[in-house]
């Protein structure tokens, strides 16, 4: 636990939790009607704050798409919501006290805590709402739990899956030392010696399917219009063409022939534009934690990673097996990121 800038960042592991959930496309300030609702409607089997998933990628000019959750002591009938088992993981988590207006400034201050640590954040954002009073703001406190995407446990699964156990545990011996609070340098140090280990045991197919599991997940709510669209058209152009114009999730894609390119731009634009040296190039450029000043140490193949951003998205909207391999990467030498994306035959 460690004090910055006067929030208190925690790491917590949050377990599966039975929720009676209610989603709805609005604002903060639709939520304690609705928090109302959902309460009367759980009634003794209520066993906590309410809860709200937030789908950032979802956001316009309407508000946004929320789960509303509530947690429940046990499993109850409901006509009106569903009841469903909100995921666990571990998050990293700050209080926000005070009008929830600001809570933007305890974000500011929880996420390069996270990124210190090299700890990824999953897509979608997590609340728990101890008080919401709109009426007396000052009154608001939230505890922001930002959901973590567990690159070491998912690694650890998929090497026991793919290899078997004695591979496996020569592969990840020291990642176990490991602690959430271990600084980035030496968290990626550690995963760098893993993946050199990887590459002797493990053939280019092995590593991609133990790898592309172990990232960021492209948002499924993004897949669904995008698949929709592929089977009234049966054309992954029309697709391509499609995401070009829309949400700023979708990758911009380039086809030739049977392959489609996705050339990643800078994450940080404005950051890249100012930057005189390749190192502040390269940190304006990359997207992951992990690699923060380490492209030049880690094995490429941690790239595969990353490139199953793009495979979920388009193994969604196909329904079918798709290859990606790590065209450039920082982690090769070159100056910015792009996969080949090997569409299955018969696709148009």
């Amino acid at each position: 636990m460690q004090e910055v800038h006067k929030v208190t960042v925690s790491y917590k592991k949050i377990d599966d939790t039975l929720v009676l959930m209610h989603q709805f496309h609005g604002r903060i300030g639709d939520l304690p009607e609705i928090f109302g609702r959902l309460e009367a409607e759980a009634g003794d089997a209520k066993s906590g704050h309410p809860v709200v998933v937030h789908h950032w990628p979802l956001t316009d000019e309407e508000g946004r798409t929320m789960d509303v959750c509530i947690p429940l002591a046990h499993k109850i009938e409901s006509d009106e919501y569903e009841v469903t088992t909100l995921e666990g993981g571990m998050a990293a988590t700050a209080v926000h006290k005070g009008p929830y207006a600001s809570i933007s400034e305890t974000y500011q201050k929880l996420i390069p805590e996270i990124y210190r640590h090299g700890h990824p954040v999953q897509e979608n954002g997590r609340e728990a709402y101890i008080c919401l009073d709109l009426e007396n703001p000052e009154n608001t406190i939230v505890e922001i739990q930002a959901m973590l995407v567990s690159f070491e446990e998912k690694f650890a699964t998929n090497l026991q899956r793919v290899l078997g156990e004695v591979d496996s545990e020569q592969v990840i011996a020291k990642m176990s030392d490991l602690e959430m609070e271990t600084n980035q340098p030496q968290r990626s140090a550690v995963i760098a010696e893993a993946l050199k280990k990887l590459d002797e045991v493990a053939t280019d197919d092995q590593k991609y399917e133990i790898l592309s599991p172990c990232g960021h997940q492209f948002p499924k709510e993004l897949i669904e219009d995008m698949r929709k669209l592929y089977l009234e058209t049966n054309s992954i152009d029309h697709v391509i063409e499609a995401m070009r114009n829309g949400h700023a999730f979708y990758p911009k894609l380039r086809r030739e022939g049977n392959v489609i390119y996705d050339r990643k731009g800078p994450a940080r634009r404005e950051a890249f534009e100012k930057a005189e040296t390749r190192e502040e190039k390269m940190r304006a450029t990359c997207f992951c934690p992990l690699l923060k000043d380490v492209w030049d140490e880690m094995p490429w193949t941690f790239c595969y990673c990353a490139a199953g951003w793009p495979k979920r998205l388009l193994e969604g909207i196909l329904q079918q097996p798709v290859r990606v391999e790590v065209n450039r990467a920082l982690t090769k030498g070159d100056d910015y990121c792009e996969f080949a994306i090997h569409l299955p035959d018969g696709v148009t």
